[in-house]
């Protein structure tokens, strides 16, 4: 996934005739010369950070999401805690009875800090905007910490679309802590389903498994 960053370009304004341009230029091309400097310096360090860590040594998690009812289902909104997507599923949409999948990888950095993290991140499918009301919707989330010996974490909760989309992700957060490497949610109210589990193979590579559907008759 590209990233985006921003850059500061900093206005100059012109040099009045009765000061001496030449003592004001050679000031603003020292302070230029140190941001230049330091700017530089920055890049290059995160750089040999992210450079002695290979791809093979981040944390990958492979999601298969199957959507088991006869109605298709869309990506309203996903989160990245830790690690960053890699592919989502295309067109953002999984027909009735079909699969779609994703990859997120885990990171050399946390924030400004060379720290290699794992992969935690959430998303809410919810049904294609022309379905009639109710709209049902399902959110998933996981963690893959980067340390093998820490537990995977998964979590899963159906219902109303509108009401996944109200909460916040901190409050998603705090639901996946408590999870662990299984869950299952099933919502009296709508009949909305969802089931997920997750499995590693191997230290860094991780399978997740969600599969969301519509059963009323569920007691």
């Amino acid at each position: 996934m590209q990233r985006f960053r921003w850059r500061d370009y900093n206005g100059i304004r012109p040099t009045s005739p009765r000061c001496n341009s030449s003592i004001r230029g050679e000031g603003r091309e020292s302070n230029n010369r140190r941001a230049s400097k330091e700017r530089s310096t920055n890049n290059v360090s995160k750089q040999q950070g992210e450079s002695e860590v290979s791809q093979d040594e981040l944390v990958l998690v492979t999601g298969v999401i199957k959507n088991l009812q006869p109605c298709g289902i869309m990506l309203n909104k996903s989160h990245d805690w830790k690690g960053q997507f890699i592919a989502k599923p295309h067109d953002k949409t999984i027909g009735e009875h079909a699969s779609g999948g994703f990859v997120h990888q885990g990171v050399p950095w946390q924030g400004t800090l060379p720290v290699v993290v794992g992969s935690k991140g959430s998303m809410i499918y919810g049904h294609i905007d022309n379905h009639a009301p109710p709209k049902l919707g399902w959110l998933l989330a996981w963690d893959k910490p980067d340390n093998p010996n820490e537990l995977k974490r998964v979590y899963v909760e159906a219902g109303h679309l509108g009401r996944l989309m109200k909460m916040e992700w901190n409050e998603i957060e705090q639901k996946l802590d408590a999870s662990r490497s299984t869950s299952h949610s099933w919502d009296s109210e709508t009949g909305a389903v969802a089931a997920a589990d997750i499995k590693d193979y191997g230290e860094k590579l991780t399978l997740l498994r969600a599969s969301f559907d519509h059963s009323p008759t569920i007691k």
